[in-house]
């Protein structure tokens, strides 16, 4: 698989700089069952610059701006749009074929300036590969491809863990993003703190943010644990799962990086309680479970109040995963283990489905459909 490099605004990219460019994903050939075909996509990609165009279609490729707030800025998108006009027609022959990529994070602001570069140049088609899923369901001037990127990055256990009751829940928090101010406020107001394992940290000041509008909160008068990491403010252990913790949790609380209804994005963060066996409530976008049921797996509506769910407001959302709680922690410890027991088949069967689903490179898949649609 080979990505055609031409053009400056293709490299001067953080994402594409870290993720492609970088000697430790040096190209390597791409097996179709080889285990080691999942998170770490670029090391099957051959990065091709120079000028033979020899091949009928070659995949060309534009990062976005490593930047939440932007799509990309305006040297770079005036830099695009002359290199397209100049050399279209490659581009309408689908010699070069334009794929615009976001497979990290899901940004719901990038609809708009891709119908725009589809509507400035109507006789080439292109296409956009994300894991905002939301984008499959909306009219879109260009093609969309979407690809669930972090399903791929957690190494599931052989095994799912087994239960030692200890704690109601476990939380584990990086990002200080505002629903998760939220659910951690409603916490610590519940008398719910001590009743499970909460890691928090305010990287990039972003619980500042909600302080402004919630003085009162006490989550900066809190101490919390150490799970993960020893400083989880300047690290990010999105592969690491405290394993002995969880297993003395009954249940995972997944805070996913957006909870609003624009986007529907899962990161790493819904699949570490799938790959290790364990029940989870999830505070993310509105219909994750739904679409997680989709792609197989089960949920645990049987035993908690899943409406939380719903597109509903956050301060709705976030009560019902608080009554959720304070169900379960009334339980005493028999009936913990028992309830548990009872869950461990839909457990085993998201554990199985996870592995299924994480096996393939599906990057890689999409680019193959995309040659073939060419032709």
């Amino acid at each position: 698989m080979k990505f055609k490099i031409l053009a400056d605004f293709q490299e001067n990219n953080q994402f594409y700089h870290k993720n492609v460019y970088e000697m430790t994903w040096k190209f390597v050939p791409y097996v179709d069952e080889d285990d080691h075909n999942k998170f770490h996509y670029f090391k099957f990609i051959e990065i091709d610059k120079s000028k033979d165009l020899s091949d009928d279609h070659y995949i060309f490729p534009i990062f976005y701006q490593a930047a939440e707030t932007q799509f990309l800025n305006q040297t770079d998108n005036n830099a695009i749009i002359d290199f397209i006009t100049k050399n279209k027609d490659l581009f309408v022959s689908k010699k070069l074929i334009p794929v615009f990529l976001d497979p990290l994070e899901g940004n719901h602001g990038f609809k708009e300036p891709l119908d725009n570069f589809s509507q400035m140049f109507p006789d080439i088609t292109f296409y956009f590969i994300s894991g905002d899923y939301n984008l499959t369901n909306t009219t879109n001037k260009f093609k969309f491809k979407f690809n669930d990127q972090w399903i791929h990055h957690v190494e599931p256990l052989e095994q799912g863990i087994l239960f030692r009751p200890k704690k109601t829940y476990i939380n584990l928090n990086r990002v200080a993003r505002f629903h998760r101010c939220m659910l951690m406020d409603a916490i610590i107001n519940n008398k719910l703190l001590k009743k499970g394992f909460n890691t928090w940290a305010n990287t990039y000041g972003a619980f500042d943010e909600y302080k402004e509008q919630y003085p009162h909160t006490k989550i900066d008068k809190t101490t919390f644990g150490t799970l993960d990491v020893h400083d989880i403010t300047k690290s990010n252990p999105t592969l690491k799962v405290p394993i002995e913790h969880c297993a003395s949790s009954m249940f995972y609380i997944v805070t996913e990086t957006h909870f609003d209804k624009e986007v529907l994005f899962l990161s790493e963060k819904t699949y570490k309680p799938i790959s290790i066996g364990m029940p989870f409530m999830s505070l993310g976008n509105p219909g994750t479970l739904k679409y997680l049921r989709s792609i197989g797996f089960e949920t645990f509506s049987k035993w908690i109040d899943e409406s939380y769910d719903l597109d509903i407001p956050l301060e709705e959302r976030v009560e019902i995963i608080i009554n959720n709680l304070k169900k379960l922690d009334k339980l005493d410890i028999v009936s913990k283990v028992n309830l548990r027991r009872q869950m461990q088949k839909v457990c085993d069967h998201n554990l199985s489905q996870y592995k299924k689903l994480q096996r393939k490179n599906t990057l890689i898949k999409i680019f193959k459909d995309i040659l073939e649609e060419a032709k």
